[in-house]
């Protein structure tokens, strides 16, 4: 809709009474100095169970099982002994999980070589076979291993032992029986062997710790990356069900935050040692402690403001270029105008993380003292309101959107990488502020991840 003729004359002339009233301003900078203190590094924690299948765990235990569990034979084929005995398994073995421990059960043969003879070399046909079964408790190791701590338990008759002399049978359950108590404990190492050999935890958790190292980004608009640095791992105790068992972990790490265009190259750490406790938290607690820098701020100012000037009042004010740096507990705003002021100004305010909109902004924002004291009285009436509104919109950082999108970026890289055995669930993720502290370098800023996350292994 084209303006009246008349309406555009009294705009026009208020543009010009305005210009012809314009002041020159040059007050005293406010001083460096009064800062808050500083913030100490906070450790978080990332918590979730980890969960065998235990079906996978049968499998890894038969796969390092050697069949032969006792009498296995020399490099010319012999026994040794001159009664020897050799036992080996006659199927899989089965493995369940009750009563808070490990069972496993197994079918086993025995070969009796022929006594007093200087043919040693087992039969063809065992002389008897039984199920044995085990138990076992089972947790973890520092140095990544589940452990366990086999057992003989009892054992049943698949074919009773039998020898045959002139045609009688004479029964040897009693040999038998003292064949097992003589050799189980060889049998019962055999098993925690395949056990600690078959399962390592450093193979399943070396990708998620080191995908946790890689820096995230927070805000691509203002190139804000998250960098996590993860330092322990704590392991409670092992617990299970008639599928699957599950230890729960919890990383200790410490977060902080850059303002780089690109993503920052960290050193990885490499996996520690694994502590054992008896008790691990459930829940994972998350501090993310920010710094970010005046000479970052001011970078990010000169991209998105210094490069377009921003102009107010119908055009009779630009800000010609923004900086900031700390002073006093207050972020302060330094802006450089022309037009109906010309000159300098100083404005100040606390920076604040908005929970509503998740984003870092700066509230309260005024001119300072000494800026007061050198405006003229008509100033407020004109321009103050609509500048401190444009200075707070440009100092405003939104995390909305990249937080929302977080969990999502989490889990679509780590299926891309170690997600194709492992499963990262993230349930919630909340942004809780803690605390904000103004340095003479920089901003720090302290905050609260409420988050829920799981850790499955899919393939052992």
């Amino acid at each position: 809709m084209r303006t009246p003729p008349l309406l555009g004359y009294i705009i026009g002339l208020g543009i010009l009474v305005l210009l012809a009233q314009c002041q020159k301003v040059q007050p005293q900078a406010p001083q460096a100095e009064g800062f808050d203190p500083s913030i100490p590094a906070q450790v978080s924690y990332l918590a979730g169970p980890i969960t065998f299948d235990l079906r996978e765990l049968e499998e890894k235990i038969n796969r390092e099982l050697d069949p032969v569990l006792v009498g296995k034979e020399t490099k010319d084929g012999k026994t040794k002994g001159i009664i020897s005995f050799r036992v080996k398994r006659l199927g899989p073995v089965h493995v369940e999980y009750a009563d808070q421990q490990v069972k496993l059960s197994a079918p086993l043969q025995m070969w009796l070589t022929k006594p007093f003879s200087r043919d040693t070399t087992p039969p063809e046909k065992p002389f008897c076979a039984l199920n044995v079964n085990f138990k076992s408790p089972i947790g973890v190791t520092p140095n990544w291993r589940l452990a366990s701590h086999t057992s003989f338990t009892d054992y049943t008759w698949i074919v009773k032992p039998e020898v045959h002399l002139l045609g009688g049978g004479i029964s040897l359950t009693k040999l038998v029986q003292h064949i097992l108590d003589k050799h189980k404990t060889a049998i019962e190492m055999a098993i925690d062997s395949a056990v600690y050999k078959g399962l390592r935890l450093d193979d399943m958790v070396k990708p998620i710790w080191r995908d946790l190292q890689n820096p995230l980004l927070i805000s691509k608009s203002y190139g804000l990356w998250l960098i996590p640095k993860p330092i322990s791992v704590m392991a409670g105790p092992v617990t299970g069900n008639n599928r699957q068992i599950t230890t729960h972990v919890r990383i200790a790490l410490e977060t902080q935050t850059e303002l780089k265009p690109k993503a920052p190259e960290q050193a990885k750490t490499p996996l520690p040692v694994l502590q054992k406790r008896e008790q691990v938290l459930e829940t994972s607690d998350l501090h993310v402690l920010s710094y970010i820098p005046y000479a970052d701020i001011n970078r990010m100012l000169a991209i998105t403001t210094n490069n377009k000037n921003k102009k107010l009042a119908l055009g009779s004010l630009t800000i010609n270029e923004l900086s900031v740096y700390g002073g006093q507990q207050s972020l302060i705003v330094k802006a450089n105008l022309s037009g109906l002021l010309d000159g300098t100004v100083y404005l100040r305010g606390r920076p604040e993380f908005d929970t509503l909109t998740n984003t870092l902004r700066v509230s309260q924002l005024d001119f300072d003292a000494e800026t007061w004291k050198v405006l003229s009285r008509d100033s407020n009436t004109v321009w103050h309101k609509g500048l401190r509104k444009l200075l707070e919109r440009l100092l405003t950082i939104p995390l909305g959107d990249d937080i929302a999108k977080l969990p999502a970026s989490i889990d679509k890289a780590y299926e891309e990488g170690p997600g194709q055995t492992t499963d990262l669930g993230i349930r919630s993720f909340r942004f809780v502020p803690e605390k904000i502290a103004i340095r003479p370098d920089g901003i720090q800023a302290l905050i609260n991840v409420h988050s829920k996350v799981g850790v499955k292994i899919n393939q052992l």
